[in-house]
């Protein structure tokens, strides 16, 4: 996502617009964990001291005119898409109001197809579509998918062959890693093996590891400072929607639908209500902020040796507070 600060009429039109879609102009109740994410939006995203309250309940009839910049515009399309997922029904009337507003703006925007297939409940199709992105844009470290990431999806999802394991380790890949033992203790390298050993993560090479490309997850964790708790995954998927363009809503739809809605979309855990708002929004902006996109052809390597404060301060990483660091420590969400 990109960093933006409206104006005062910009900030209330945006307001006005996000009241109109939770509600449905006004045709369903606002429920209280809608309101509360509005809030923390304007807290976290809008940069406002003090929440406002909107005029009214429809989408304002100058909201092209007052959103004057193509920017503007996209970031108000990807946080109007979000809303109608946090009352966990995914009701076609809010789909069909960010569609509207979408198309009203002349913006494209990919989070709006994915939430018409929630809609829908078309989850498989959805599913393979994030798949699709992913082994693209994540899994692989060239920003394309090559026959040798889809070629790890389907190691990973093999049974244990221990014949089969044996031929499947890549020896160089893994001692790469491994070396990173070997790095000083403050740097990024050392950061990422102790991560991967101290949780009894594979580390990419060994069988059951992830392909190469997933130790930017990792990353994702080190520099946020969210641990691989629930909250702490939930967090650094924010972290890592904000923080990139090619999978913004990708990110941050997944982890609304699956651990917000408990709508199963991919394998794995199915949860319902564990969004906290204000932590939730303070990682998409934290991630926002921070002015290196992991998955925009940052290469791990030529950052392995650089101490990770001094990471965090040339990317321009927004520290945790103290009052964040004692929630996330006590909810078992700061990276230790």
């Amino acid at each position: 996502m990109k960093v933006i600060h409206p104006t005062e009429p910009q900030a209330l039109a945006l307001v006005q617009a996000m009241h109109a879609v939770a509600t449905a102009e006004g045709t369903v109740p606002l429920l209280p964990i809608e309101r509360e994410s509005i809030e923390a939006i304007q807290r976290h995203l809008l940069h406002l001291d003090s929440p406002i309250d909107p005029p009214a309940l429809t989408v304002p009839a100058g909201l092209v005119t007052v959103l004057d910049t193509a920017v503007l515009r996209k970031e108000a399309v990807r946080i109007l898409a979000l809303l109608p997922v946090i009352d966990k029904q995914v009701l076609d009337a809010k789909v069909r109001l960010v569609e509207a507003i979408a198309a009203r703006l002349g913006v494209e925007e990919h989070g709006v197809g994915l939430l018409r297939l929630a809609e829908k409940r078309k989850f498989r199709k959805l599913a393979f579509g994030l798949m699709m992105r992913s082994v693209s844009h994540y899994w692989s470290p060239t920003g394309k998918a090559r026959l040798r990431d889809w070629l790890d999806m389907l190691r990973i999802a093999m049974p244990a062959v221990p014949g089969l394991y044996a031929i499947l380790v890549d020896r160089g890949l893994l001692e790469r890693y491994r070396s990173l033992e070997a790095r000083p203790a403050d740097t990024l390298g050392h950061w990422l093996y102790r991560f991967y050993r101290e949780r009894g993560f594979p580390m990419p090479g060994e069988p059951k590891s992830f392909p190469e490309g997933w130790s930017k997850h990792e990353v994702y964790h080190i520099v946020s400072e969210y641990e691989t708790s629930l909250q702490g995954e939930m967090l650094t998927a924010a972290f890592s929607g904000g923080n990139t363009e090619v999978l913004c809503m990708d990110l941050l739809l997944l982890t609304l639908l699956q651990f917000q809605a408990g709508f199963p979309v991919m394998p794995g855990p199915v949860l319902a209500d564990e969004l906290k708002p204000d932590a939730f929004f303070r990682a998409v902006a934290r991630g926002a902020a921070t002015e290196v996109d992991f998955l925009a052809g940052w290469d791990l390597w030529s950052a392995v040796d650089e101490p990770l404060a001094v990471l965090r301060e040339r990317y321009k990483v927004p520290p945790l507070r103290p009052e964040e660091r004692a929630w996330l420590a006590e909810n078992g969400s700061l990276l230790a």
